[in-house]
Parts: C-alpha cells; sequence; structure tokens
C-alpha cells in the first residue's frame, strides 16, 4: 500500500485524453456492410411478435408500451397496473451506464448502499435497495431472473412494474420489479453508433452498437453487436477499475411467421475493495468506551489526512464476471396464435476478496482477516493491519420455457390469452481461505509507510465454515401462469386476471459439512386481478389486487435460513393522456401487506456476539476496537408481517415537439405490524425515506442558428434516511439534494451524424456521510459527519453511420 497523506491533485486530462481510441481494439475486429436491408414484398411483411416491445414509438422519455404488464406488447394506458418505464434517450442523456443508477429517478426506489462517487457497480447493494419499501435484491432480465447490474449499453429499457405481480412472473418481491429489456437486431435499418467518453477524474469509456441486416437462406439475417470498454476511476485514492461487456445478437427470419434468436453475452467488471473510511468508537481518556454508538473516522482523529485516503491498496480487487447464452424461437400460428420458447444458460463469478485486506472498522464476517485501525492500549501507537483472504460467489444457472398467446374477439369484445410455463434454477458454490491471525500487513498511520513485512500468503481454498453463507447450494423454482385481458364497450373497459402456480425448493448443504442437505420447499398459487374504465378519452381509472411469493437467500450470521416473502396488495389509480398525450403518467394509492422474509431483531445475539464472549480482552482490542458487546447485538430473525402505503405520481409533459420534462414523486410509510420480538413491532426497514422526487427536463432546439441544440436539467431529493435503530431511537442520514446538467449539439462531420455531449453530475456537491460524531460522554451519537464530495465533468463524443 501507498499510501499517502496528501491530497490527491484532481486531474481533468481524461475529458480529452487520447486514451480514448486505446479501448477501441476491444471493441474492433468487426466491420459491418452499410447497405438497406430488403425491402419486404406484398405477401411477405413480417409482424412484430408480441413477446417484443419496439422503441419505434417511444417519443424521448416517454413510453407508450410495455411488455411487462401483461407478458405481451400492450399500450401502457390499457394496463391496469402502476408502470414506469426509462427509455434508452434517459440513459443517454444522463450518461447512465447501469440499471441500478436509474433509482435515483424513481421515487419509488431507494438504493440505500449506492457508491455515490462511481459508476461501476459490482454488485446492487444487499439488503439495501428498498422497492415502496420493502427490500428487493434480484430482479429480471426479459423477463428471468437476474442477479447482477447489467450495463445499459446491452439494453434498450427499463421496465419499473410496481406491485407484487407474481401472477406475471412467478417470482417477484411485494414492493415490484424492474425488467431489464435487452436490445435485440432491428430489421428495419442498418446502423453503427459510436461513443467515446471522458471524464474529469480521468475515467473513460468507449462503447459500440453495430447493426446490420440482409438476406440469407431464403429468409432474414440480422446481427446486433455492442461492446464496452471502460477505464474506471474517481477521486478517491486506488479506485482505478474496469468494466469489459460485449452482447451479440442473430435473429433468423425463415418464413415471415417465424423468427429463431440467439443472444451471448460476456460481462466482467472490477472495483478496489476497500474505497471506504476506517473508524472507531468514541473511548475517554483511559481508553474504555463511552457506549454511546459513535463512530469516529480516522480522517476526524487526523485532520491531516484527506478523506480521499483509504484502506485500498488497488491491488484487492472486488470483481464479477458474467456469462449468458440464450436461444429463442417465436412462431406465428394462423391470425391469432402466437408462441414462443426459450433456453438459457448463465455464469457467474462474484469475488468480494482475494488479497491483503483491512476491512475497515475492524471484525466484519468470518473470512475477512484484517484486523483495521489499531490503536495499542500501552503504547497508544496507531497502526493499520491487513490480512490475507479469499471469498468467492459462483452461480451456475440454467432456464426454460415456453408462452403461447391466443387473440380472439366474441361480439365486439377483445380478448387475449396468454399462458405458460417456466423453470429456473441454479447451482451456487462458495469458497474462502482459512484467515489467520498471523498474515497481517502493518502501516504506521503518522508516518504512511510500512513498517511490518508481509508473509506468504496463504493459498489454500477451503469451504465456508462460519458466518452468512453456505458453501454449496441448489435452488429452483418452477411455475406455470395464465392470463386474460379483456377490452369492451368500444375498448373503455378492460379486465385483467391472472393466475400463476410457482413451486419453490431450496436446498442447503449447511457449513458445508453436513451429509443432509437443509431444503425449504413451498408452493403458492398468486392470483392477480385488475380492471380499468376510460372515464374520457384522455383519463382512466384502475384498481389492482395482486400477490407475490419471492424465496429470500438471507439467513442470519449464524447461516440458519429465512423464510420465502409473500406479498398481497391492493392499489388503485388514475392513468391520463391530456392534450394529444403531451401530459401523460399515473397517480395512484396503494396499500401492501408483506409477511415471511426476515427482519432486523437488534437485540439478538449473533456471530460477532459469540466471538466476543469468547476473547479476551486483548483479542476484543484488536477484532472489535472501541466496542462493547451491546454494539454488535443484532440479526435476521423470521420476518412476521410488515406494511408498506403510499401515494405516487409519475409524469412526462412534453408541453411542445422540442421540450420535455419527466416528473416523480412517492410518499411512503412502512413498518412492521407484527413479529415474534415485541420490540419488532413498529419498526421500518434500514434505508427507509419518506419522500422522494425527481424532475428531469430536456430541450431540443430544432430550427434557426441553435438547430441542433440540446440543454437539461435533473433534480433528484430525498428525505432523510433511516439508518438504525438504537434502542428505541432511529438514526437518520439527513436529506440530500442533487443536481445535474448536461447539453449538446448534433451535426454533420465529413457527412456523418456527430454528437458531442457534456455532462455535468453533482453541482450541489452533495455530502456523503460517515460514522456517527462523537458526544463526549455517554449521550448517544445521532449525527452523521459529513464527507465533501466534488463535482464530476464528463465529455462524450459520438458518431452515428
Amino acid at each position: 500500500m501507498n499510501h499517502t497523506l496528501r491530497p490527491k491533485p484532481r486531474s481533468r486530462s481524461g475529458l480529452v485524453r487520447a486514451g480514448f481510441f486505446l479501448a477501441l481494439p476491444a471493441l474492433g475486429g468487426v466491420a459491418f456492410a452499410q447497405t438497406n436491408p430488403p425491402a419486404a414484398s406484398s405477401g411477405d411483411v413480417t409482424t412484430l411478435s408480441p413477446f417484443s416491445v419496439s422503441t419505434e414509438k417511444d417519443s424521448g422519455y416517454r413510453a407508450s408500451n410495455s411488455i411487462s404488464g401483461t407478458r405481451t406488447n400492450t399500450p401502457i394506458k390499457d394496463i391496469p397496473v402502476n408502470i414506469q418505464v426509462f427509455t434508452k434517450d434517459f440513459s443517454d442523456d444522463l450518461l447512465i451506464t447501469n440499471q441500478v443508477d436509474l433509482e435515483a429517478y424513481s421515487a419509488s426506489l431507494v438504493n440505500g448502499g449506492a457508491d455515490h462517487h462511481s459508476d461501476n457497480v459490482i454488485q446492487q447493494a444487499y439488503n439495501a435497495f428498498l422497492f415502496r419499501g420493502f427490500v428487493q435484491n434480484w430482479g429480471l432480465r426479459d423477463g428471468i431472473r437476474e442477479y447482477d447490474p447489467i450495463d445499459t449499453q446491452g439494453l434498450a429499457r427499463v421496465e419499473v412494474v410496481k406491485g407484487p405481480v407474481g401472477a406475471l412472473y412467478g417470482l417477484s418481491y411485494p414492493g415490484g420489479i424492474m425488467n431489464n429489456i435487452s436490445k435485440d437486431v432491428d430489421f428495419r435499418k442498418n446502423f453503427t453508433s459510436i461513443r467515446l467518453t471522458g471524464q474529469s477524474e480521468g475515467e473513460y469509456r468507449a462503447a459500440l452498437d453495430a447493426n446490420y441486416s440482409g438476406v440469407a437462406a431464403g429468409g432474414k439475417v440480422g446481427v446486433r453487436f455492442n461492446a464496452v470498454n471502460s477505464k474506471t476511476q474517481d477521486e478517491r485514492e486506488h479506485s482505478k477499475g474496469a468494466i469489459r461487456f460485449t452482447q451479440v445478437n442473430v435473429n433468423w427470419q425463415p418464413t415471415p411467421t417465424t423468427e429463431l434468436k440467439f443472444m451471448q453475452e460476456l460481462g466482467y467488471r472490477e472495483k478496489p475493495n476497500g474505497l471506504s473510511y476506517f473508524s472507531r468508537g468514541e473511548t475517554d481518556a483511559a481508553g474504555v468506551s463511552r457506549g454511546n454508538s459513535a463512530d469516529i473516522p480516522l480522517q476526524i482523529t487526523h485532520p491531516e489526512i484527506p478523506w480521499e485516503w483509504n484502506w485500498s491498496n488497488g491491488r484487492n480487487m472486488r470483481s464479477l464476471e458474467t456469462k449468458l447464452y440464450r436461444g429463442s424461437i417465436n412462431q406465428k400460428i394462423g391470425e391469432q396464435v402466437n408462441v414462443t420458447a426459450y433456453v438459457q444458460f448463465s455464469d457467474r463469478l462474484q469475488i468480494d476478496g482475494n488479497g491483503w485486506d483491512a476491512n475497515g472498522s475492524g471484525g466484519g464476517d468470518s473470512w475477512e482477516a484484517g484486523g483495521g485501525w489499531i490503536i495499542d492500549p500501552v503504547t497508544k501507537k496507531e497502526t493499520i493491519q491487513s490480512g490475507y483472504s479469499y471469498r468467492d460467489w459462483g452461480n451456475s444457472m440454467h432456464s426454460y420455457g415456453a408462452t403461447a398467446v391466443y387473440k380472439v374477439e366474441f361480439a365486439q369484445v377483445k380478448n387475449t390469452f396468454a399462458f405458460g410455463a417456466n423453470v429456473w434454477s441454479e447451482k451456487f458454490l462458495s469458497r474462502s481461505s482459512l484467515p489467520t491471525t498471523q498474515n497481517y500487513l502493518i502501516y504506521d498511520v503518522k508516518a504512511g509507510i510500512p513498517i511490518g513485512t508481509p508473509q506468504t500468503p496463504p493459498t489454500n481454498l477451503s469451504p465456508v465454515t462460519t458466518g452468512n453463507g453456505y458453501t454449496h447450494e441448489s435452488n429452483s423454482n418452477d411455475y406455470y401462469f395464465a392470463n386474460w385481458t379483456m377490452s369492451a364497450i368500444e375498448n373503455r373497459l378492460k379486465l385483467n386476471l391472472g393466475i400463476n402456480r410457482t413451486n419453490l425448493k431450496l436446498v442447503q448443504w449447511a457449513n458445508g459439512q453436513a451429509p443432509t442437505p437443509n431444503t425449504t420447499t413451498q408452493s403458492k398459487d398468486s392470483p392477480l386481478i385488475g380492471v380499468m374504465f376510460d372515464i374520457t378519452k384522455e383519463i382512466s381509472v384502475f384498481a389492482v389486487r395482486a400477490t407475490s411469493l419471492f424465496p429470500t437467500t438471507d439467513k442470519n450470521s449464524f447461516g440458519v435460513q429465512m423464510p420465502p416473502v409473500v406479498g398481497k396488495s391492493y392499489e388503485a389509480g388514475v392513468k391520463v393522456e391530456l392534450m394529444n398525450g403531451k401530459i401523460s403518467g399515473t397517480v395512484s394509492y396503494y396499500q401492501i401487506t408483506q409477511s415471511g422474509g426476515d427482519q432486523n431483531n437488534p437485540t439478538a445475539n449473533n456471530l460477532n456476539t459469540q466471538r466476543f464472549d469468547a476473547m479476551t480482552q486483548a483479542q476484543r482490542d484488536i477484532t472489535f476496537p472501541g466496542k462493547l458487546r451491546s454494539d454488535l447485538l443484532g440479526d435476521l430473525v423470521p420476518g412476521g408481517e410488515a406494511e408498506s402505503k403510499g401515494f405516487e405520481t409519475d409524469l412526462i409533459f412534453q408541453p411542445t415537439r422540442e421540450w420535455q420534462i419527466l416528473f416523480s414523486y412517492a410518499h411512503n410509510d412502512q413498518k412492521t405490524t407484527k413479529a415474534l420480538a415485541a420490540s419488532n413491532v413498529g419498526i421500518t426497514n434500514s434505508g427507509h425515506i419518506t419522500n422522494q422526487y425527481s424532475i428531469l427536463t430536456k430541450y431540443s432546439f430544432t430550427e434557426g442558428e441553435a438547430k441542433g441544440a440540446f440543454v437539461g436539467l435533473g433534480l433528484v431529493s430525498a428525505g432523510k434516511a433511516l439508518q438504525d435503530y438504537q434502542g428505541a431511537v432511529k438514526r437518520y442520514n439527513p436529506s440530500t439534494f442533487n443536481a445535474e446538467v448536461f447539453g449538446g449539439y448534433h451535426y454533420k462531420l465529413l457527412g456523418y451524424n456527430t454528437v458531442v455531449q457534456l455532462n455535468v453530475k453533482n453541482l450541489t456537491k452533495q455530502n456523503d456521510f460517515a460514522g456517527w460524531r462523537a458526544t463526549g460522554s455517554t449521550a448517544l451519537a445521532t449525527q452523521r459527519y459529513t464527507v465533501p464530495t466534488a463535482i464530476r465533468y464528463a465529455l462524450t463524443v459520438g458518431l452515428d453511420f
């Protein structure tokens, strides 16, 4: 570790560096002939599959159709479910590179574990992502369960379906689902799009999207290739990471009624461990803990150390490697029936630690070896202790399924029936090294230089024997669904009825040693009833009753499996398409009940309290510096019942062809209503925010001297965020307000469509928060320390042909 105590100079060279072109070889090797697709003959017209959603009708930030609300391509205004869509224009304008970061502009979502310094997301923060107040850890990819962040280069859009919709997808969380829609071959046009981006901290990104279609073997063949190569970096020391992503889509239409599809996707991303802060509890002059739950960052005790300094060495990378292969067939049978079937294989390997690690505040879970910030109780010498450790999480998954759609009209009543089945399974394996307290690398805090020498790192990979995770799991689910949508009375009345039968099986080998696995099974029928009525051509009212089931993978610190999560909801609202569609959106009120799952019991003993009890005081001073046993209490317990209710508004206003405004607001109340521990009744999930809103506006100049230019402004406001409970006292992060601007210019360069775009993020220099402010007494610490942040700039150059 080369920890210096000098602030890192902020380089702006990333805006112009020639390093853009270093990324091109990784994207290269592919040439696309720029010929127009063949025109279809009068008898060879290909109709869009009801299982695909076209982005062609998307107008800026406004999407007219959704695939997620009914499993078929349906106008959003005709679906009695609350749906919010993020279009490709949205992510491009805000330079959002993964779907997790979209949450800021959906007021129903809270990403409580977001790293606001970086857009290189290795894993969505576990148990810190809230959807309508409830925890959500996984999403969907084209309707199939998905664990990991997805680069937006491979996405056409993201659809947010709110509320428990188990009848549609078998597995869903009570708050709703995010369905990430992949890009597909476009048979209507050939194109190549290149984007090169440099950011003010030295980060750069190169992206390519190329589409070609033609005639082969008597039918239409199309290929689409997307790729990204990015070197990530932010203002923190040792923060250099990387993102690599490729996606290949190949489609073949041998006849106008048959389409075969294949998609391959490879991804890799890495970012150093340890980009956080060292901290310790507050002690008195004798070194005895004050027991006030204060948590003091190293930079507060040592103001000479800048906030950019951290416990990373830049070499112990947290990484994620993903592979996905999918084949599917769409078949049209006559004029009324469409059938689709797919098979998918995917693998992921997430490495959470692979090297010397100082683990920040000491303790940590059992696979980490670092002791963190240590103060010798006798000499008062301060050191940073690192240990060598390794931990990974690997999943090998496969899924397959089929869906059929039948459309028929009886006596001016239009009916669409969708039914099918899906199977998903995974094999999970986790490995770790056995940490040893002798593998320490010691640094002197004040001198900033090593005062010890590392021993040879261990090479063994052995089963996880303790901590929050098992070595081996084999999990599966299958579900069978039927859905009926009906429209009558000149399409003014719409009805949506769905039913889903889901079977879960979770098999876990406790501690990697038990000869007989722990097996959890559960089956559930999840109905959905939705109705919508058009009061006028512009205003519709809707109501929906829905349920859901989702298997939690949560275990307490001793490895005990928590039960599945069941959700039930009622929701009613209004959908509008006013002024010929210039104002569109949804306003609704909902009430959701969740049972099962888990809750945090702040007074429960856990693995750390067990370890604490088995240690000598000297060992406690090293492993849990400045902590009392009461500071370590808290663990997961079965969930009981919780309630979430609230009011939401999502509107898009396009007063003119050039100007668009997106507005999202949510008010949410969430609390536990039933629990095994009486102390849990009334508590709210960590990270919860009661009120949030966001505004995004963009103006494009279409005539005059400024023709081709565009400017935009984004504002995001969030109320105070619950962090934890100390007894009956709630502790919060303060409210936040973020602003960003963007602008650009479209023009012709040597006959090619070219764009230059500037994004300026964090205009408000919104502080981060760390630790809990010392009180100087036994009074409870309730205020956070603030960490200054910087404005970030990014310049993008694009070429389209």
